[in-house]
């Protein structure tokens, strides 16, 4: 079953989706996204071009997940 982590990001108003990674990616299951999910979305920040942007939440995904700015 894919699980996909998504994170919604905001930078002042603007606001969108990221897929951070998927069960096909890293192996994560629907259980290790919802505990889980922060300490790897972190780590995700850290590395990549959203620094400065501030989490506004997170969810997990069965299947193949289309950020709504990405449809």
């Amino acid at each position: 079953m894919l699980v996909t982590l998504v994170a919604i990001l905001c930078n002042g108003q603007l606001c969108l989706e990221k897929v951070v990674t998927t069960s096909e990616q890293s192996g994560i299951t629907m259980m290790g996204c919802s505990v889980h999910g922060q300490i790897g979305i972190a780590d995700w920040l850290s590395k990549g071009p959203y620094q400065n942007w501030k989490l506004q939440r997170y969810k997990c995904v069965l299947g193949k997940y289309v950020p709504k700015n990405e449809a």
